[in-house]
Parts: structure tokens; sequence; C-alpha cells
């Protein structure tokens, strides 16, 4: 009867939908399908009320079903579990110290969960003699709270002397990471405040939640920063005027020690001792620390290159990415495959013609090379303009707690 029940809520709700999509029309038929999925699965969530939740800590050796053989669940609704929830994850792959969740109703058997990260579980129901899976987020109780830390050692060091976890800390720069290099720009005096969420779960705590609203005081400029989702889930971080944080590219393309050769005309190379232009920016850093796509893009090559020895090249649009003197490449990158923004796609090296441990990264637009440093480059989506009183709205208290 439940299942059925959902059945009909799920066709009511669906109807409605594309009632809304006849008066709106064609434009955000996307969006429209990402709000379906959204209602379906709240409605999901509401169809059983479970009576009993039994807490079962993975321990080396155990499997999905020796655990639900020791819950005194049959072979056969095992098998059915599996089968249903092959396509959304595979459950003979359970991590020890994870924890499976049995739901019950009435003492009988209903549903299980299992966390695959701190953000998403996998859900399996029974409905009459059948199962369905699905993701899910994990809902957990959350407040408010904020802090503040003036730089005097390092990021980490003050963030940590102010309550805040290293999974924060690195939040808080990724927020900033189109405006701030956090490896060469911070300077003693620096500051920062931050209003975020603390989470918890059945009464206990578990770890921080997302990063509200932030200010960052870099040598004297003011970057302020709030996140905002939109009705039809689209998030991000956007300033006081609704401008998106993010930049079609990263600022850098990995975790250096220092620039040991900047973009220029006219520089001696060290190797021919001649004056030849460097129209790249040299990255000194360790052999085999990772490099990352700076955007998404298509690779265009993946391989040896002459004197620039081992290279990564991939297509953004009108422009194009190169990463040279490379160790090695990353599995899976290759002519013609799809890498998204922040893949690893190889690996520091000296191979061609060099002189030491080092990325050279080169950017060209048409073409024509380019200094990343210095050039404009595209930015994300601003909020559109039925999004903005809503926003204002949401971020006015969180400007104040920011002293912006």
């Amino acid at each position: 009867m439940q299942n059925n029940n959902f059945k009909i809520a799920r066709l009511l709700l669906v109807g409605v939908v594309i009632l809304a999509v006849l008066i709106i029309g064609g434009k955000n038929l996307a969006r429209i399908d990402a709000y379906i999925s959204l209602v379906i699965q709240d409605s999901q969530d509401e169809t059983l009320e479970y009576t009993e939740k039994i807490e079962i800590v993975i321990k080396p050796g155990d499997t999905f079903a020796t655990i639900m053989e020791s819950a005194g669940v049959s072979y056969d609704e095992t098998e059915a579990m599996l089968a249903s929830a092959k396509d959304v994850y595979d459950l003979t792959k359970l991590h020890s110290g994870k924890f499976l969740h049995l739901f019950l109703v009435e003492e009988a058997f209903a549903a299980v969960d299992y966390d695959l990260n701190d953000e998403m579980k996998i859900v399996i129901e029974k409905y009459e003699d059948s199962f369905e899976a699905r993701e899910e987020p994990i809902v957990y109780d959350t407040y408010q709270t904020s802090a503040e830390a003036v730089i005097t050692s390092s990021l980490f060091v003050d963030g940590a002397e102010a309550g805040l976890s290293d999974v924060t800390l690195l939040a808080l720069a990724d927020i900033f990471a189109w405006d701030i290099d956090f490896l060469t720009d911070i300077r003693k005096g620096d500051s920062f405040n931050i209003v975020y969420k603390k989470r918890f779960l059945d009464g206990e705590e578990a770890g921080p939640g997302n990063i509200l609203a932030a200010r960052f005081d870099n040598q004297g400029v003011t970057h302020a920063a709030f996140y905002y989702k939109d009705a039809f889930g689209e998030e991000g971080y956007y300033d006081l005027q609704g401008k998106s944080l993010s930049r079609q590219f990263l600022k850098s393309p990995l975790d250096y020690s220092y620039i040991s050769s900047g973009f220029s005309y006219k520089r001696v190379n060290p190797v021919t001792k001649q004056l030849t232009p460097h129209r790249a920016i040299d990255y000194a850093a360790d052999t085999g620390t990772p490099v990352i796509a700076t955007a998404d893009g298509k690779v265009t090559a993946a391989g040896s290159k002459g004197g620039l020895g081992i290279t990564v090249e991939i297509r953004h649009g009108s422009y194009l990415t190169q990463y040279a003197h490379l160790s090695r490449i990353a599995k899976g990158v290759e002519n013609g495959a799809d890498v998204a923004q922040g893949d690893v796609i190889g690996y520091v090296g000296s191979t061609g013609i060099s002189t030491g441990p080092h990325l050279q990264y080169a950017m060209f637009e048409d073409d024509t090379p380019i200094n990343p440093f210095v050039v404009e480059l595209p930015s994300g989506e601003p909020l559109e303009a039925s999004d903005m009183e809503q926003f204002l709205s949401q971020i006015s208290k969180l400007r104040k707690k920011i002293g912006k």
C-alpha cells in the first residue's frame, strides 16, 4: 500500500512540475528536471516512519551479506538489495570502521543505509516485495558559529588557534583561491572572519559544515564571499554585488615552493645562456608534486614534446593551457579525454631541457601566449536578477557578522 501511495504522490508531484513547464516555457528545462528529482526525493523521504534504528560498526572481514545474515535478514532479501543498489553503489565494497544503519518498522526489517562520505549516503528501502536504492544527502542538525584570526604565523597555525579545523581552513582557501594565492600572497597582519555551520548527528558533533560568509583582508585589500543556493539547487560563493567568486581558471596549477622564472620576452635561458623569450611561468616544486588542470577542458596532447619533455596540453574553448617537464602523466589523461578543473593531470618532473624539477605552465588565447598573472580571465556566472532580492536579504545579517 505504501508503495502505491508513493507512486500516486510522485505522479501528482511530477504533474505539477510539468504544468509549471508549460507556464514558464522551455528555457529552464534542465533546472526543472533537477527540481523534479528533488521533489521526488523529498516525498520519498516521508513514506516510511521507522520505529527502531540499529547502528552496526563494520569490522575487518565483514561483508554486506554477513552483516545482513547476523541481523536476521534472509538470503533472498540480501541478494535483492545488492541487485537494487548495483547502479548506485557496489555494496560488496564496504569500509571497516564505517557504519551501517538498519531501520525497523514494528520489528520488521524496512531499510538500510550506508554513509558513502560526509555528505552523501546510500539508502535501500523495502516496498512490499521489492527494494529501491538511491543516494541522498546526510541530514545533520546544524547551528551557526563564527571565528576570526590575525595572521602572525600562517593560515593553518593561526586558524587552528582560533578553533578551526583543517577542513574549514582549506574550504576558506578554496573560496578565495581565484583572488588570493595562499602560498605566496599571505602576509603577517592579514586577517579573516568567517561564519560557518557546525554539524551534529544523533547528538554528537560531526565536523564542520559549509562556510556561509567570509571576509579576508590581504595586503590591505578586503575580499568578501557569501554562500548562496538558489531554488533549483545551484550553489556557489558571491560578492556583495552577486558576482561569482569562481573563475574559469584557477590561479595556479599546483602547490609550489616558489616561482623560479616568470613570464618574460627577454630572459637568459639557464641551459643555453642565450637571451630568449620565456612566455610561461616556472613553478619550482618537488618531483612528484601533483599538477592539476586549471580549468575544465579537453586534452589535446599528452606525451613527450621535444625540449618541453613530458607535456600535457588542454583546450578550453579559445584558451589552451600547457603543463611541461612532467615526470609522468596521470592515469586516464590522454588525447581527447575530458578533464575538470582541479583534476590531477600529471606530476612535477625535470624531463626535456631542464635544470631541475619544476612545472613550466603556459597559457594561450587564440594560440597567442598570454601571462596568466596579469590577463583578465573569464569570471563565473553572476546571480540572475530574479535571485538578487533573496540573496541580499539572506546575507544582510551575515554582512554584520563579518564586518562587511
